[in-house]
């Protein structure tokens, strides 16, 4: 009997099935670990859109007095970046308080802006930033479209420490301020002052953390506080704020109400503007240099305007102070009110001038005609205006506002 011998090895047959096997199993794995790095990838990437969103409009998450905090770089500047370059590399602008982005131990100041597949994100400034995704696009939103955050509103109401409204009297007494980024670096200062009911309105406004600042002019009393302005914001409820003093009419004493000049007086002596002088200072928000009264010689001179008739309150006046907003050009030049009472006009102490426009307060706590209490009659026939003296032709002496305040 012939026995064949059994060979220890594969056969060729079986050798082939290996490998196929093999192979197949190769694949199936570097199919596996290429998923594994593309998701990898993906992850990491979103993560980077996610911080470089939050580094352009801030981190929603973000709050102090559980209101909004963080706007980002939008919140600094009042506007979008134009590049991704901006997040890390000033612009240019005094208000940019970046880097807003924070580099990794191995990323320069490219390598932020490409995502894990060294593609350029693609920026449409305001709206969005796309990762090519190695084929496979994807999108993080900033918004629907840029005026989501560049133009909002905002609502507010003042009221007084009694909760007493401005009324049709008061209401241009208070200066309403609020500051926001210009949008290229700097600053800009809206102004407005409420309605009778109280309420006022800022249109046009940058999302953001802004100041705000009410001044009740006839003191000089003001209130800060900081507003929180939200994408697409619009608030039909109005944001309340009080004086601590009580400075609009009730029905109490201890009060006030302000006059401005609303005609000419019995006297017209300083150099105007292009309209009639009383109209030259009878502005709410001072305009300085834009209109004004100028007395160019070292003599007095003065103007006289009439006031509008205050309705009578249960109290008495009990003082009445005329403000003057007034400065000198150069090194000579002085102010003092002029009061016109029963046909009579009194004067001020002099006082001089600065360079700088200051205002000025003189105050009367009875009829200088009578030397007795002011009475509702008195103030209704009340005339009021500056006298000044400057240094010559070149170097006068310059009041653009005057407004009076009767307390009772």
């Amino acid at each position: 009997m012939t026995r064949h011998r059994q060979d220890a090895g594969f056969g060729f047959v079986e050798l082939l099935v290996l490998i196929v096997v093999v192979g197949i199993l190769a694949s199936i794995a570097m199919r596996t670990m290429t998923s594994t790095i593309t998701d990898a990838r993906r992850v990491r990437t979103e993560r980077e859109m996610e911080l470089l969103a939050a580094a352009i409009v801030g981190d929603p998450a973000r709050s102090t007095d559980n209101l909004r905090s963080d706007f980002g770089y939008f919140g600094d500047i009042g506007a979008f970046p134009t590049t991704l370059a901006s997040l890390y590399t000033n612009p240019g602008y005094g208000t940019w308080r970046g880097p807003y982005v924070a580099l990794s131990a191995d990323q320069d100041t490219v390598s932020y802006r490409l995502d894990e597949w060294g593609d350029q994100y693609i920026y449409a400034v305001g709206v969005s930033i796309t990762s090519s995704g190695g084929g496979t696009g994807f999108t993080k939103k900033l918004a629907d479209a840029p005026t989501d955050y560049t133009q909002n509103q905002f609502v507010g109401l003042v009221k007084d420490r009694n909760d007493s409204l401005p009324g049709t009297i008061e209401k241009d007494s208070v200066q309403i301020q609020l500051s926001i980024p210009d949008g290229v670096g700097g600053t800009a200062n809206k102004i407005c002052t409420p309605d009778a009911s109280g309420q006022f309105v800022f249109d046009s406004i940058p999302a953001g953390r802004h100041p705000l600042r009410l001044t009740y002019l006839p003191s000089n009393d003001t209130l800060s506080r900081y507003i929180t302005v939200l994408p697409r914001h619009k608030n039909s409820n109005p944001s309340l704020f009080k004086f601590a003093t009580a400075h609009f009419g009730g029905s109490g004493c201890g009060e006030s109400i302000t006059l401005r000049p609303d005609g000419a007086g019995a006297s017209s002596s300083l150099t105007g503007c292009a309209t009639s002088n009383w109209q030259c200072v009878d502005e709410v928000t001072p305009d300085d240099n834009s209109t004004l009264v100028q007395r160019d010689a070292t003599s007095w001179a003065h103007d006289l305007y009439s006031l509008p008739d205050p309705a009578a309150a249960a109290c008495p006046p009990s003082k009445v102070t005329v403000f003057l907003r007034c400065r000198m050009e150069q090194t000579q030049g002085d102010v003092r009110a002029v009061l016109r009472v029963n046909g009579v006009n009194f004067q001020g102490a002099a006082t001089p001038l600065t360079t700088s426009w200051v205002n000025y307060g003189f105050s009367w706590s009875s009829n200088p005609a009578t030397g007795s209490a002011w009475t509702w009659s008195d103030i209704s026939a009340l005339q009021v205006g500056p006298e000044l003296k400057g240094q010559n032709a070149t170097k006068p002496a310059f009041c653009t506002q005057v407004w009076v305040v009767v307390e009772y």
